[in-house]
């Protein structure tokens, strides 16, 4: 009996009905094929006895690997997230795959490009990347959105209401009548729909508010916009994150003024850096390690019943941690409303 002649792409295109190129592209980048074509494609090679070095086509139960692409692995909300996503990937059985982007978009396309052979899912972290580019991986394999809402996908978010009610809760009781948001980037949608919510909830607590922009998310992006403050005080600030309100708490410090005599300040995110300044910051968490399980129970969900269609969005209890940073409001009289 002769020996089997070796298989090739061209014989897997005649077998399934596709071109040669689709092949090639199911084997090398396969976000550029669409799931049915995908499966198909995969199936045939396997029942031929194809084989490339590294794929996964050939397991009939798929990856058992999840992805997860987050922009700064350093950033302690995203060390949050991938601690709650290991932990819900684990419990069923599921290994974890890291991708970092460095805040580009071109390096995320390409990261994700390398590893959708090799994950059941991927999940996306306050990610950047555009409409068109997010579809076009959901055709080939289940995703998951964090901190992001965008119609037909699933989507994972703190209830930022809720977290929002709480804090006006907690700055009413203290006879806070004013508050000062100092915001994050505008490319952020967890940034506007904060204000937005900031806007819409804070009338009904009889509170006043304002937003300074801080023009970033980092320590010195607070503390540049202390001396903003100082020249029109509030009694009560909200910054995007936690280091922005750890800088500008440290600013005014530096200054002279009190924390919380002079005013009240409150973080976002409740990481761990809040237990370590003087005073300890008063926090509102944002879904951390909550979050980062959701997503990957949804993702594990979305690869066992590829067949259900069914997205939405789902959100994560977002709690205020109160600690020294904020207390009783001390009228002065220099108060200047915001533009």
């Amino acid at each position: 009996m002769g020996k089997r002649k070796d298989v090739t792409i061209y014989d897997i295109a005649r077998a399934a009905g596709v071109a040669p190129s689709t092949v090639s592209r199911a084997f090398n980048s396969p976000s550029r094929v669409s799931a049915k074509t995908l499966a198909n494609i995969h199936a045939v090679a396997r029942n031929l006895g194809f084989h490339t070095e590294g794929s996964t086509y050939w397991d009939d139960d798929g990856p058992t690997a999840l992805g997860i692409v987050v922009r700064n692995t350093g950033n302690l909300v995203y060390s949050d997230i991938i601690t709650g996503f290991q932990t819900g990937a684990t419990r069923e059985g599921y290994s974890v795959i890291v991708v970092a982007s460095d805040s580009n978009t071109r390096q995320e396309e390409r990261a994700i490009d390398t590893i959708v052979p090799h994950v059941a899912g991927i999940a996306f972290p306050a990610t950047r990347l555009s409409q068109r580019a997010i579809a076009r991986y959901e055709r080939t394999l289940p995703i998951v959105l964090v901190n992001r809402v965008s119609p037909g996908h699933n989507c994972v978010v703190a209830d930022i209401a809720g977290g929002m009610t709480a804090t006006f809760e907690h700055l009413t009781s203290l006879g806070h009548r004013e508050l000062l948001y100092l915001s994050g980037s505008d490319e952020s949608w967890v940034n506007a729909m904060r204000w937005r919510m900031i806007r819409e909830i804070a009338p009904h607590y009889g509170l006043s508010v304002y937003q300074l922009k801080a023009r970033g998310s980092g320590v010195d992006s607070g503390a540049a916009v202390a001396g903003e403050w100082i020249n029109r005080p509030v009694s009560a600030v909200i910054a995007f994150n936690d280091f922005v309100a750890i800088g500008f708490m440290q600013a005014l410090q530096r200054a002279g003024y009190r924390v919380p005599g002079d005013v009240s300040v409150i973080g976002i995110d409740n990481s761990a850096i809040c237990r370590l300044t003087l005073p300890a910051l008063t926090s509102l968490s944002s879904g951390g390690a909550l979050i980062g399980e959701k997503a990957a129970e949804l993702l594990i969900w979305q690869a066992r019943n590829r067949s259900n269609t069914k997205r939405g969005l789902h959100k994560v209890p977002a709690e205020l941690t109160v600690r020294e940073s904020t207390g009783l409001n001390e009228p002065t009289n220099s108060r200047t409303a915001y533009a």
